[in-house]
């Protein structure tokens, strides 16, 4: 395998001088020899060629060689690398200063050459390990950008999944990561932390999956008590599936708590005030919205309820943020809209988007008001000709 060739800069405006040290550094293989005769001209060159090592004398024209040693260090793409100043001064001070400018040491020129090859050939094997660290560190960074896309695409994977067997948990997993973030922010949540609960914002509906069909796609809301029992489960579900995903225990842990309410009337386990997880009285917020969503609310009837649930259900704060976000997005909030099962439509609710059967035929167009006799309809042609797509309406309009 071939020694790397090594780029050195001479800079001096002492042609003499530098025609020396060139003749001998040619002496050895590897070495590849650059001259300059000032600060000004060696900045130049050095953008050019990038050198491993510059030498470079302190007095010179045009640019002197402090000036000089600082412009390289301000060069992202030279500043790595070493900077020896050649120099006959005996000044103490100036030599001080050139470290303040950035050199990584001085050479006197009446150092044997002998003794500078050596001193250049220790620096040189300091600045291949340095080159060799930034190189494994740009590997690593590489790495974590593509397990950090990689991760993005699962999560996107994950929320299709779950939207095939839950009509409408992507749409709110997408709200759930706006919610989320605005939250934690007034929370002033570390950066960490808040990742860890918009994820755990974002699925907390996959336990769903392993719920029964008649099920896993109805609001809580609209269930009798035993189906509202095994509904139940889906934190429990979630919560196992997320946690074996390794550091993501703040994610589990805001899932299957999901329906803990700030007074301990909440399940799974009656937590109290800020024995709740920080993600999880988040994510009762946010789930708390949903449901209000889901069965048709008015905007100013979803505000009126979360404030009130203040103290209750939900956290001061999160009530206060969450109201806010709501607020502060009301463009938004006014033409959202909301995917739900069509066992969910109810006399009032408008229709957001056509609806329409698999046959292709276009059962109700949007902005219609359901009728009762409307869902009768589509419940029976469902049965013969199923509806596609989903039913969505628009949330607040009754």
């Amino acid at each position: 395998m071939e020694s790397p060739v090594v780029r050195i800069l001479l800079v001096d405006d002492d042609a003499n001088f530098r025609g020396v040290f060139a003749k001998f550094f040619a002496r050895y293989p590897g070495f590849q020899i650059y001259e300059a005769g000032n600060g000004e001209e060696g900045f130049h060159r050095a953008k050019e060629m990038r050198p491993d090592l510059i030498l470079s004398d302190y007095d010179m024209p045009a640019l002197n060689g402090m000036e000089f040693c600082r412009r390289v260090r301000n060069t992202p793409e030279i500043a790595s690398a070493f900077f020896l100043f050649l120099t006959a001064e005996k000044d103490e001070k100036l030599k001080v200063q050139a470290f303040e400018c950035g050199a990584d040491d001085y050479i006197e020129k009446t150092t044997p050459p002998v003794i500078l090859t050596s001193k250049i050939r220790a620096f040189l094997r300091i600045k291949q390990l340095q080159n060799e660290v930034v190189g494994e560190k740009e590997k690593l960074a590489e790495a974590n950008q593509t397990l950090e896309r990689n991760f993005k695409e699962l999560t996107q994977i994950l929320l299709k999944i779950i939207d095939v067997r839950v009509p409408g948990a992507a749409d709110r997993a997408r709200a759930a990561k706006d919610a989320a973030r605005f939250i934690c922010k007034k929370m002033e949540t570390g950066d960490e932390e808040t990742s860890k609960i918009i994820f755990g914002a974002q699925l907390h509906e996959i336990g769903k999956i392993g719920l029964p069909d008649t099920i896993a796609d109805k609001s809580k809301s609209n269930m009798v008590m035993n189906d509202r029992s095994i509904y139940n489960h889906h934190p429990v579900i979630g919560s196992l599936i997320i946690s074996t995903i390794s550091g993501f225990k703040t994610s589990a842990d805001a899932i299957y708590h999901q329906y803990e309410n700030y007074d301990g009337s909440g399940t799974p386990e009656g937590l109290i005030g800020n024995e709740i997880p920080p993600g999880a009285r988040i994510l009762r917020g946010i789930v708390l919205q949903s449901d209000l969503c889901r069965s048709g609310h008015a905007r100013d009837d979803i505000l009126h309820e979360i404030r009130q649930s203040a103290n209750r259900i939900l956290d001061p704060v999160v009530a206060s943020s969450l109201a806010e976000h709501i607020i502060e997005n009301d463009r938004e909030f006014a033409t959202n809209r909301c995917k739900i099962a069509l066992e969910e439509l109810k006399p009032g609710m408008v229709i957001a988007e056509d609806i329409y059967a698999a046959s292709g035929i276009k059962l109700i167009p949007r902005h219609v008001k359901i009728q009762e006799r409307m869902i009768r309809v589509l419940m029976d042609r469902n049965d013969s000709d199923p509806i596609i797509g989903g039913v969505y309406i628009t949330i607040g309009a009754r």
